[in-house]
């Protein structure tokens, strides 16, 4: 029987191939795991204040009849209040804030006296201001990380209320 001999050229060959597969295959990985750890962090930062102006532009619509929607206080905090459309019986508020870090929603009766640690955190923001500019509300949200967030909101009212 014929045996080949070994060298040991090959064997140093085929070494290399599979160490340089596994390097290749480490720095793979590494950048993909990069990528995916700033595109993340991307995406937390414009979560925060976005979604903020977001909620609120969508709740102000919700409310869509003349006199629902005002600025208020809860416990002299600045807030948005917005008003249910129904009888006294079952008339509620829900007031839109910011506290103790938090963009925060409360509904309550609207005979109840609103108290600023009963709402419910939705979002957490350094900054968060709502104004009266006009006829519009400027709604104004900072994340954690710095980014402002600004928006214009025209309230709808039965004038200009479109079908």
């Amino acid at each position: 029987m014929y045996r080949k001999k070994q060298h040991s050229t090959d064997f140093l060959f085929s070494f290399l191939l599979l160490i340089t597969f596994a390097l290749f295959a480490l720095v793979l990985a590494g950048t993909g795991a990069l990528v995916y750890q700033n595109s993340i962090e991307s995406l937390d930062e414009n979560y925060t204040s976005r979604t903020a102006v977001s909620y609120v532009a969508e709740k102000v619509r919700q409310y869509n009849s003349e006199g629902l929607v005002s600025l208020s206080e809860v416990e002299g905090i600045p807030a948005l209040r917005l008003s249910s459309d129904a009888d006294a019986d079952t008339a509620t508020c829900t007031y839109i804030y910011f506290y103790e870090e938090s963009l925060c929603e409360l509904l309550v009766r609207a005979e109840t006296t609103p108290q600023a640690a009963m709402g419910t955190p939705l979002v957490e923001l350094s900054d968060f201001t709502i104004e009266q500019a006009g006829e519009l509300l400027r709604v104004t949200a900072v994340s954690p990380d710095g980014e402002e967030m600004s928006l214009l909101i025209h309230p709808v009212n039965a004038e200009n209320q479109t079908v």
